[in-house]
């Protein structure tokens, strides 16, 4: 499941007199993300649009060497920005320091009818000491992603209330997810009798997914638990699969 926000994959750099080689880690441990020095103050970011700004704290837990941090918005899709302003969008942060970033709203047009998904950045970079300047070394830049919900306030609703209402309906061998709501539902985890549907990771208001499976379930029980505000897990949820 994708619903947590995980560490994303850091970069290694490869510093050798004026040769640079940049190699993409396929994988990175939860100890690992928790060494990397910029502790973020949350796992998402929900921006209310009666909200004039949003802040989100990092703090750098590392005793001597200060980062670099450089964050930004996306829609998504990894290229096109988000309707945010980030200040500072790049900044030092020196060690036991923290940093607000201050998220501002553009003023372009939304949707007023649902909730409206981005993505916050946050890329990091460590110094280097001074008696390692000159040496070989490798260094990992980390980059982070964080959902980041709009929130229109006329919603009906509230978030929690669309994880419960979902439904799920067999056609065949798909699994069609049914929202109905104003709200994203993002699983922590999601079941069909004993079979587990890893791979179910959010759905968006007013929408429905189709997930294809290898067999038919053996139950028609589904049981489910969403990512809330907090970033932890809801209480279990259940409902009968209809089965068209």
């Amino acid at each position: 499941m994708t619903g947590v926000q995980t560490c994303a994959l850091p970069i290694l750099i490869f510093v050798r007199k004026s040769i640079i080689f940049s190699y993409l880690l396929a994988a990175l441990s939860l100890a690992d993300c928790q060494a990397a020095g910029i502790q973020i103050g949350r796992t998402r970011v929900i921006y209310e649009a009666k909200s004039r700004e949003v802040a989100l704290t990092l703090v750098n837990k590392e005793q001597e060497l200060p980062w670099l941090v450089q964050s930004w918005t996306d829609n998504g899709d990894e290229k096109t920005r988000g309707p945010f302003i980030i200040t500072p969008p790049l900044f030092r942060l020196d060690p036991q320091k923290e940093q607000s970033l201050r998220i501002t709203w553009t003023g372009a047009p939304l949707p007023t009818d649902r909730e409206s998904l981005f993505y916050l950045n946050v890329r990091t970079i460590p110094a280097t000491a001074k008696e390692e300047q000159q040496k070989n070394k490798l260094r990992l830049i980390y980059k982070t992603r964080l959902k980041m919900f709009w929130r229109p306030e006329a919603l009906t609703g509230s978030p929690g209330e669309t994880c419960e209402k979902l439904r799920f309906r067999l056609a065949g061998n798909t699994l069609q997810i049914i929202n109905d709501g104003d709200f994203y539902s993002v699983f922590d985890s999601l079941s069909v009798g004993a079979t587990a549907i890893k791979k179910a990771d959010m759905i968006a208001p007013k929408s429905t997914v189709s997930i294809p499976m290898n067999a038919a379930p053996a139950g028609k029980t589904v049981t489910w638990r969403c990512i809330t505000d907090f970033g932890n897990a809801s209480q279990p949820n259940t409902a009968t699969l209809l089965v068209e």
